[in-house]
């Protein structure tokens, strides 16, 4: 478990995005196995047919089996778009076959032809992070994109979908400090397993 005395969000963002890139091949390709196993299970929380993914990069959590698997089922799946001049998220519907465009940060993401849905009509979110703790506090990139796409939630949990992080358990910290605009995990999926936290 990390060390969280560090005051500074930066330098914790860049030791745990190292700890993470420093997994071996063999260690991402088990822990994203076993994440989507997890989630696929359905134990926990229902799935629901409207699910938001994102794409995997800088040592995350591989989505690709877990992605592969729900559209294997039918499910409909999402994917985050950056879109320029504003400060959250817009989801674009994943369609086999249809190209993906690469987006400002090297990420992959649906066209602008791809079908959009609003965040309150998502089921699940499956969310990235660099950090996590034991309340559901979630560490992210610093830019906010996902707090401010999904701030709704904070005033009713139960007005849009269930927010669940995918994780390695070397993001794992003691403690986070939230700041009041912090929207909070619902649970958290590891290699070792789900932790529900709301």
């Amino acid at each position: 478990m990390q060390d969280t005395s560090f005051s500074d969000k930066t330098r914790l963002r860049k030791a745990l995005r190292a700890q993470r890139r420093g997994l071996s091949p063999e260690v991402q390709h088990a822990t994203a196995r076993t994440v989507a196993e997890t989630a696929l299970g359905e134990a926990h929380f229902p799935l629901g047919q409207h699910i938001a993914l994102f794409s995997s990069a800088d040592g995350e959590v591989d989505t690709g089996p877990l992605l592969d698997a729900l559209l294997a089922r039918g499910k409909a799946c999402y994917l985050p778009v950056l879109v320029e001049d504003t400060t959250s998220l817009l989801f674009r519907q994943l369609v086999p076959g249809r190209p993906l465009v690469t987006n400002l940060y090297g990420l992959k993401e649906p066209d602008a032809e791809a079908p959009v849905i609003a965040p309150e009509q998502l089921d699940t979110v499956f969310m990235p992070l660099v950090g996590f703790d034991g309340s559901g506090n979630r560490l992210g990139m610093g830019k906010g994109y996902y707090d401010r796409t999904f701030a709704f939630l904070m005033d009713n949990a139960a007005a849009g979908p269930v927010l669940i992080g995918l994780a390695h358990e070397c993001q794992r910290v003691g403690k986070l400090e939230a700041a009041a605009w912090d929207v909070p995990l619902w649970g958290i999926v590891t290699g070792l397993g789900f932790s529900r936290f709301r």
